[in-house]
């Protein structure tokens, strides 16, 4: 099966939970909602050795590394400041302990419409910050949690160095996903 193209990594795989083929999953996002609610998950793994264990590691995946599987989710709970879930077909420890490393994903298309003020981190990935003065600042090429709040890294366009902007309406007055457009309180010079 092919997975779709809006596909979003959402968590990873970690060690067995139980006897019975239950895996821990480690979300991504402070609120793992699309993961308690998704019926199915596709999974990733490394093609070139057949299992995202963690065995090869690189710096930096390339997509065409990976490939996907579709699993059902029969059962998926939260537990301990993680998650743990049952999946179609994973019905032993054993099996449970091949999963570790892998990674969650749940196409975007699935996702649950985000509340008026509210965004998810991977639609602001791509979008231009401009200053309030209207000064080019960059492009948003990740966003971190930073604990207190989420921070947008962007991608200078002439420097090597990336801006880092707390993600609060203090410092961060407009957004516009549909223009890819984010306005913030900042200048290139602020450190």
């Amino acid at each position: 099966m092919t997975p779709p193209d809006d596909l979003v990594e959402l968590g990873r795989i970690n060690e067995p939970y139980g006897l019975k083929g239950w895996v821990n999953v480690f979300p991504d996002t402070e609120d793992p909602a699309v993961l308690l609610k998704a019926s199915s998950w596709w999974i990733s793994r490394l093609r070139a050795q057949g299992a995202d264990s963690g065995a090869v590691r690189k710096a930096f995946i390339a997509p065409d590394d990976l490939e996907f599987e579709l699993f059902r989710v029969l059962a998926v709970k939260r537990h301990a400041g993680h998650l743990v879930a049952h999946l179609e077909g994973i019905e032993s420890r054993e099996l449970a302990q091949s999963m570790k490393g892998r990674r969650v994903y749940v196409p975007r298309s699935r996702f649950p419409k985000a509340e008026d003020g509210e965004y998810y981190w991977v639609d602001l990935i791509g979008c231009a910050v401009t200053s309030t003065l209207g000064n080019a600042l960059g492009v948003v090429k990740e966003v971190i949690d930073h604990g207190a709040h989420a921070i947008l890294v962007v991608a200078r366009a002439d420097r090597k160095d990336d801006l880092l902007i707390p993600f609060v309406q203090a410092y961060v007055p407009e957004v516009t996903l549909t223009e890819k457009r984010i306005v913030a309180d900042w200048e290139d010079d602020y450190l």
